[in-house]
């Protein structure tokens, strides 16, 4: 039983089998253990009873025999008598007592009373016939009709031998019985774990996307009918997913059509807004080129002042069309990142000195706190991101000022902007980093930019990889911080020294070739002021023709990256460089900003300039791009 309940309780009741073992045997071990303890208790009572019998019916068979003898006086047949008596029932003590209860005859080993339960007893009467005429009493004088008392007694041990016997034969008799139980339990629970299993591998393989995969159990039983409903079940799943595929391949090819709708009006958006730019810039260029040598002529002072206007125009314009420029730049990728270790204090003071006369013309505070730390970062593309952030929040800043701290946070340093103006709501605040979103400016003021800022700040964070955040309340002010690395102030570099700026060689002749007649008029304009030889022509057939007219080749080429009969700037500088045979430096300039066009410029290797272009930055430009190919033959 023991061993038995041991091997029940090691048994791990999540399975089936252990389960259906428990169910079977847990019950018919309890059957069994009460019919045996049931039947057993009754042959326990019935051995006792028949002990009694036995021991009553002796007692009563020598009270009858022992009549003749005790009358006659006769103790060896007397013992005898007793003697039979014992053998034959099994007695372990009988003995015979006289009417006055002294001991006439005993056989067997007396018993103590407290000790012994089986004792019995019987009267010795006088006979009922008439005794015979040479019978005398010459033992017993009896006072009446009672000669004396028969006790015969019976020994334990046979009643407990019994119930060994019996106790053994009942422990044999339920081992059987479970072990038969067992078998039986044992084979139905494999039979049944075997058709679960066979079901856990079938809906194993079935939520690996197998629906094609069938249960092989006949249909009758409770598990036949899930057998069956997971058969069902699977096929209706496989015909779902046919027509889920079929609608996945609808919905896909429907997406993807769109999504070249989609792709095509993006890039028309793209081609319209690269045409409409470049085709804007070409006059501005021009009118700018002609502004500049209209300053460098004017002799007159009563028209400074115009010309000083019509210049702030174009440069108005031209910082527009730049912001443009410079998401087209982002978008394409060809910004590359020159993080180094440099300070963040001297940084500061160059954007208060250039921020600060707007502050005050806003009559607002603009607060730098000193920010004695070292940054690791690209210094440039950071203090143009804090220089959006500070032009947007001065603009955007009716009153109080605007503030610029930062303070460590582990490894990294939070730069932030802080200002006191009107805020951005909060479903607004993801918007504002989208091009072309002004929340305050629906009359779309010029002066209050294109909404451009902080599109670029949100593009040169992804590309520097730091984190910018914004917490704003309306009525109350915004703070946009950025995370940027600390640096180590002992890997600072210093700064590299600037020389003078060389002049251009008087025998430099430079090659422009622009399909434009407006800009060639008025770059001849410039490079006249300038003192500088320059070929213009229209294309590359002519700028050939002028160049073999004139016998020499060019110091520098500038070209327009479009021209006529679909060629370009850089068709132009390689057709040349073959022709002479010579690696001539080459700036292309453009005024489209699709990112496809700046892409392919930088990956040929030219330096670029967009139109409108400054003319101190070209001078600058052909200058050293002049002297770096006269080096060698200087030196």
């Amino acid at each position: 039983m023991t061993s038995l309940a041991t091997l029940l309780s090691r048994l791990p009741l999540s399975s089936i089998r252990s389960r259906i073992l428990v169910i079977a045997l847990l019950p018919a071990l309890l059957a069994e253990f009460g019919l045996v303890a049931y039947f057993t208790t009754q042959a326990f009572a019935s051995a006792e009873n028949a002990l009694h019998g036995r021991a009553a019916n002796a007692a009563r068979h020598l009270a009858e025999a022992l009549q003749y003898s005790l009358v006659s006086g006769d103790t060896a047949q007397v013992n005898a008598l007793l003697e039979t008596e014992r053998v034959n029932s099994q007695l372990a003590m009988a003995r015979v007592t006289d009417a006055r209860g002294q001991a006439l005859a005993s056989v067997g080993n007396p018993l103590p009373s407290d000790t012994d339960p089986y004792r019995q007893s019987a009267v010795i009467h006088l006979p009922a016939a008439a005794l015979p005429a040479d019978i005398s009493f010459p033992a017993i004088q009896p006072a009446s009709d009672v000669l004396g008392r028969v006790e015969v007694a019976v020994a334990l041990d046979q009643i407990s031998a019994f119930q060994r016997s019996a106790l053994f034969h009942a422990a044999l008799l339920m081992l059987a019985a479970l072990a038969i139980t067992g078998v039986l339990a044992w084979r139905l629970s494999d039979r049944l774990a075997g058709q679960l299993h066979h079901i856990g591998r079938v809906v194993h393989r079935l939520t690996g996307a197998d629906l094609s995969v069938r249960t092989e159990l006949p249909p009758q039983g409770e598990v036949g009918a899930l057998a069956a409903g997971i058969n069902d079940m699977a096929e209706a799943l496989q015909t779902h997913r046919g027509e889920l595929e079929k609608r996945i391949r609808e919905a896909t090819a429907d997406l993807a059509a769109k999504k070249n709708m989609a792709e095509r009006a993006n890039q028309a958006k793209s081609r319209f807004f690269a045409a409409a730019s470049h085709d804007l810039r070409q006059p501005l260029h021009a009118l700018s080129l002609f502004v500049a040598a209209l300053k460098a002529r004017n002799q007159q002072p009563e028209t400074q002042n115009l010309i000083d206007n019509i210049e702030a125009s174009t440069a108005a314009m031209e910082l527009l069309f730049n912001a443009l420029l410079d998401i087209s730049r982002l978008d394409a990728g060809t910004i590359e990142t020159r993080p180094v270790h440099f300070p963040l204090q001297k940084m500061l003071r160059d954007l208060d000195q250039q921020f600060g006369a707007l502050a005050e013309e806003k009559s607002l505070r603009l607060r730098f706190r000193p920010c004695n730390v070292t940054l690791y970062s690209d210094p440039l593309l950071i203090e143009r991101i804090l220089a959006n952030l500070i032009a947007n929040a001065i603009r955007y800043t009716d009153d109080g000022g605007v503030l610029v701290a930062c303070r460590r946070r582990g490894r990294m340093v939070r730069l932030s902007v802080i200002d006191t103006g009107r805020g951005i709501p909060p479903d607004q605040q993801e918007n504002v980093f989208h091009e072309f979103v002004q929340l305050h400016n629906p009359a779309r003021d010029r002066s209050k930019g294109l909404g451009l800022g902080l599109a670029i700040v949100s593009r040169l964070g992804r590309l520097l990889g730091h984190r910018i955040d914004l917490h704003s309340r309306p009525d109350h002010g915004s703070e946009f911080s950025i995370d940027v690395p600390c640096g180590d102030a002992g890997l600072i570099q210093p700064p590299a020294s600037v020389g003078t700026p060389g002049q251009i060689p008087g025998d430099a002749l430079v090659l422009l070739v622009d399909d434009e007649s407006a800009i060639l008029r008025g770059m001849a304009e410039l490079f006249d002021n300038w003192n500088i030889d320059l070929v213009t022509a229209h294309s590359a057939d002519e700028a050939v023709q002028w160049l073999d007219s004139i016998g020499r080749a060019p110091d520098v080429i500038v070209s327009d990256y479009r021209l006529p009969d679909d060629s370009d700037g850089i068709e132009v500088v390689i057709r040349l460089r073959q022709k002479y045979g010579l690696d001539i430096p080459a700036i292309l300039v453009t005024g489209d900003t699709a990112p496809d066009t700046i892409l392919r410029i930088t990956q040929a290797g030219f330096p670029l300039l967009h139109k409108p272009l400054r003319p101190a930055k070209l001078r600058a430009l052909l200058t050293h791009l002049i002297q770096q190919t006269r080096a060698p033959a200087m030196g």
